[in-house]
């Protein structure tokens, strides 16, 4: 049983330093799950940080490869994601939310693992489903 599944904007805040995400790397020495998703999402994340002057191209590199250094190894991205689509999918209509924020945590609802997330809309879907978040 996976015990925790982290999501891009949990990922992000961490490599960004953003306040409130040293917990993070706790949980990332121990191992977590996501979908592959997440590493686009994360990377997309950085790159507005970068464009918008939030960090330099220096920091953004950095960034970068301390995320390629996570994948696989500390952070696992799920093998069958497409056997979340469906389930996601119902998720989303019937809480009106998107099928990004709904596919991590049908991810975590089907692993019985927590979610780890910074997304206030993410959150709320979790906790309509009955998953665990920790913001």
């Amino acid at each position: 049983m996976t015990a925790l599944v982290i999501d891009a904007s949990a990922l992000a805040a961490y490599l960004l330093h953003e306040e409130g995400s040293e917990a993070v790397g706790g949980f990332l020495v121990k191992g977590v799950e996501t979908v592959g998703l997440a590493f686009k999402e994360t990377a997309s994340a950085l790159l507005a940080a970068e464009r918008t002057g939030k960090i330099s191209s220096d920091q953004a590199k950095v960034c970068m490869e301390a995320l390629t250094t996570i994948m696989g190894h500390n952070v696992r991205a799920v093998e069958d994601q497409e056997a979340l689509l469906g389930e996601s999918y119902e998720s989303a209509r019937k809480h009106n939310a998107s099928i990004y924020d709904s596919v991590y945590v049908v991810l975590a609802k089907r692993s019985g693992a927590r979610l780890l997330t910074k997304d206030a809309r993410q959150m709320q879907l979790a906790k309509k489903e009955g998953v665990e978040v920790i913001p």
